[in-house]
Order: structure tokens, then C-alpha cells, then sequence
């Protein structure tokens, strides 16, 4: 006879389980069927807790979580995309509000002024194009003449700048990005205490290599 507190541990794990396998996306950004699956998912795994049968609460689990993994990647296909997802509704075309795909998306105009203004554009004559995405997510593009001034604009030449990448995090060194960059924990080492750092566990909350081999450090 499994305790209760077994039985929430176990639970706790299926759920995790689930919805690790299932999706690495956001709250926000999951589909209705992915969210509905969720709620059934957590529903299922739970009936331990009020049932004594512990193992089909496991099976249901299973089963779930093959039936969302099998819708999710149906949905891939572009012929049945349109029947389980939702599509992208243009609400704002060529800087002109259309009503009719508001209502559709059942949105009032006080809450689309407010997803605008989210996306920092507070007059919505500001706006050429918005587009309601199917997550939810409002995709704004502002006129021509409202978009910032870019260095392409001015032909001001610019040098390339990709992503930093961190190899100290709150005081713990990233083992495997310090082997991605090709460094040594010595270099890292030499590299902090030639900025004045000695305890880096103590001193260091962030520590990020740029693409021009500057160390960049954020201490504690």
C-alpha cells in the first residue's frame, strides 16, 4: 500500500514526466489542444489521490501523453495545420483598422490597444500592419516613416555582433560552454583575476564571452 505522500511524489514525477516529453514552449504559446491535454494530463495523474488504483492513473498518463504527442506532431502538416491550430488574423492592414477580424478574434478594441501599446506603439496611426498570431501573440510593424532610424540608414558601417555566451552563472562555472568557446578554466580563471576578481563563487553573479573575445562580467 503506497503512502500518500508516495503517491503525490509519483504524481509529481508522471506530471513533470508529461510535460517535459510534450513541449518546451511557454504557457502562452501553447495551442488549445496542447492546453486542454495539460489540464486532462494533470486531472488524470492526480486520481491517486482519491482512488486506491494507482496504476491506471499511470496508463491514462501514458496514454495522454502519446495522444498529445501524436496531435502536436499532426499538426505539422500543413493540410490539417488549418483544422487543429488557429491562423493568423491580419487585425491592422496597410495602417487601416479592420473591425469585422477584430470581433473575430474576440478581442475588444480596449484590449488590442492595450497589446499595441505593449509592443510600444501608442497611436495605432503609428501602425501599418498587426497580426494576431495563433499562440495569441500580437505582431505589430510600424509605417515606414515610424520605424527607429537603423545604422543601414545612414550607411554607418556596423561590426558583426552575435550572441554572448555564459560561462559563469551565480557564481558556477558552465563547464560545457567554456568547452564550447575552446577555453580552459585556467584561461577563465586568469581572465576574472585580471579583473580584480578572486572568488568568483563569492564575487561573480554573471560572467558572458562576446563574439570579440571580451569577458563581460556582472558581479554580485
Amino acid at each position: 500500500m503506497l503512502t500518500y505522500g508516495t503517491k503525490v511524489i509519483i504524481i509529481f514525477l508522471l506530471a513533470y514526466f508529461g510535460a517535459r516529453v510534450l513541449t518546451k514552449k511557454a504557457i502562452a504559446e501553447m495551442t488549445a489542444y496542447e492546453i486542454a491535454g495539460i489540464f486532462i494530463l494533470s486531472n488524470v495523474a492526480a486520481e491517486p489521490l482519491v482512488t486506491k488504483v494507482t496504476m491506471r492513473a499511470v496508463y491514462g498518463t501514458g496514454l495522454l501523453i502519446f495522444l498529445i504527442w501524436m496531435t502536436s506532431h499532426l499538426a505539422i502538416f500543413n493540410k490539417l495545420t488549418p483544422i487543429m491550430e488557429h491562423s493568423p488574423t491580419v487585425v491592422v492592414k496597410n495602417g487601416q483598422l479592420d473591425m469585422s477580424a477584430l470581433k473575430a478574434t474576440s478581442l475588444s478594441l480596449n484590449q488590442f490597444m492595450g497589446l499595441l501599446r505593449a509592443k510600444g506603439y501608442d497611436k495605432l496611426t503609428d501602425v501599418e500592419f498587426a497580426v494576431l498570431e495563433p499562440q495569441g501573440r500580437l505582431s505589430a510593424f510600424p509605417k515606414s516613416q515610424k520605424r527607429p532610424v537603423n545604422p543601414s540608414d545612414l550607411n554607418v558601417p556596423t561590426q558583426y555582433e552575435g550572441l554572448t555566451l555564459p560561462l559563469v552563472m551565480d557564481g558556477s562555472i558552465l563547464e560545457n560552454n567554456l568547452r564550447h568557446a575552446n577555453l580552459t578554466k585556467d584561461w577563465l580563471l586568469s581572465a576574472l583575476s585580471y579583473q580584480g576578481i578572486k572568488e568568483f563563487s563569492k564575487e561573480v553573479a554573471l560572467a558572458e564571452l562576446d563574439t570579440q573575445g571580451n569577458l563581460l562580467v556582472s558581479r554580485k
